[in-house]
């Protein structure tokens, strides 16, 4: 949910999601490799790569290095050196951005799906990790 709305991704048939397009961008694509823990997000204008790690994990986006924080207790915040650029909760249908940062509104939608993936992928392992 980015902006108080909602909308729905389908696959593209090639592991990938389709994301609807944001204000100004054509729709996007997002792949996240839960066995590897690493999240791709594209659009017609931008590429972004994300390889989540125990701790800290970071991404590069238009020259510029952000930090997301541990989403383990629904939380959702990403930094830029010392600068809040997103904020969101984990909700049950998904991830909702409560504020993002002007610089990373072209993909603000790709980002918003991506993390609700990473989201119920750490849920599953949380809370079915030993139990097979």
């Amino acid at each position: 949910m980015v902006d108080e709305v909602s909308y729905r991704a389908r696959r593209d048939g090639k592991g990938s999601y389709i994301v609807p397009e944001a204000r100004t961008q054509a729709p996007g694509h997002v792949r996240y490799l839960f066995w590897r823990d690493h999240l791709y997000l594209e659009n017609p204008s931008h590429r972004v790569e994300i390889l989540f790690h125990t701790g800290e994990t970071s991404f590069e986006f238009d020259d510029r290095t952000y930090q997301i924080g541990p989403m383990t207790e629904g939380h959702v915040i990403i930094r830029e050196r010392n600068r809040t650029v997103v904020e969101g909760n984990v909700t049950p249908s998904g991830v909702k951005l409560e504020t993002i940062a002007v610089e990373l509104e072209p993909i603000q939608n790709e980002l918003a799906f991506g993390l609700a993936l990473r989201s119920e992928d750490l849920f599953r392992q949380l809370h079915y990790e030993g139990t097979g």
